[in-house]
């Protein structure tokens, strides 16, 4: 997504980005930036950072209190060192002067593609709104850690090693003592999944007869 007020200049970037991108969507404003960021999802959102209604900062800021996974690139016409300490905060991946050249653009583009590379190996999107983070071992539910102990974050960590495949009782155990050095019994494995499923919902871990358990995604 291209979020820029003047329309030439909106128009041109959104032709440039067509040739990198299969779909490619502009906005006239930070509001509308932010409505179709809600209604789209996109993977990367270039955007200036003087706008009406929503300044670039305050949309990306937006954002990031629910979205670590979208990246970011800002533009602006000015060298403003709070702003670029603004922008830090908010982990974009560039901060470009205008008028930007497109090999410049070209190249932070690249950079925020093998960022967005890196960070979907690293999650596992899951039914009703929650993400498993496998990096950190954390359950996120629209962007909040679930409060879990720590034994039911591994064995989320155990579910979402294996996503396609049912794992036993017997098959966790065995993966806490393998994975973590930890032992617990088929019967604590029992009783850790009675705790977890009152602390979540019925559709996030499938459980199957004769098969055993998996994670629940879209």
């Amino acid at each position: 997504m291209y979020a820029e007020d003047e329309e030439t200049i909106r128009n041109a970037y959104l032709h440039f980005l067509s040739h990198y991108f299969e779909t490619v969507i502009g906005a006239c404003d930070g509001e509308e930036a932010l409505e179709l960021y809600r209604k789209h999802k996109p993977d990367l959102v270039i955007a200036d950072i003087v706008m009406p209604k929503l300044d670039g900062l305050s949309l990306i800021e937006t954002i990031r209190r629910h979205d670590d996974t979208t990246r970011s690139i800002l533009l602006t016409a000015y060298s403003d060192q709070a702003r670029l300490l603004k922008a830090t905060e908010l982990n974009i991946t560039k901060y470009l002067i205008k008028p930007v050249r497109k090999q410049a653009l070209k190249e932070a583009i690249d950079r925020a593609v093998s960022q967005l590379d890196k960070i979907k190996s690293t999650i596992l999107k899951l039914t009703g709104g929650y993400t498993f983070y496998k990096d950190r071992e954390i359950l996120m539910y629209k962007g909040e850690p679930m409060p879990l102990s720590k034994n039911e974050q591994l064995f989320i960590s155990i579910l979402a090693s294996e996503p396609v495949h049912f794992l036993s009782i017997s098959k966790v155990s065995e993966l806490f003592y393998i994975k973590y050095d930890k032992d617990l019994s088929e019967n604590a494995v029992k009783s850790l999944i009675k705790r977890l499923k009152k602390k979540l919902p019925d559709k996030l871990i499938e459980n199957r007869f004769g098969l055993g358990y998996r994670l629940l995604r879209p």
